[in-house]
């Protein structure tokens, strides 16, 4: 595939792609609070420490990020 193709792919999904509005309202307490986001870093440290001497392991966490319009 040539860029030229690459590119007319890319713009014939992007047309066909529909995104829901920014604006959604929901009352649904978040998922993960900064105590979640704590304890991932604390396990984090936890694991970079306790393999210090080691360099073949790879560790990360993931949350949810949210947006909060005022």
């Amino acid at each position: 595939m040539t860029i030229s193709q690459e590119s007319e792919s890319t713009e014939d999904i992007s047309q066909d792609v529909i995104f829901p509005p920014g604006d959604l309202y929901s009352d649904e307490p978040p998922w993960e609070t900064e105590l979640h986001m704590r304890q991932i870093i604390l396990l984090l440290e936890c694991l970079k420490w306790l393999w210090r001497d080691r360099n073949d392991f790879y560790a990360t966490g993931n949350l949810t990020i949210y947006r909060i319009t005022i």
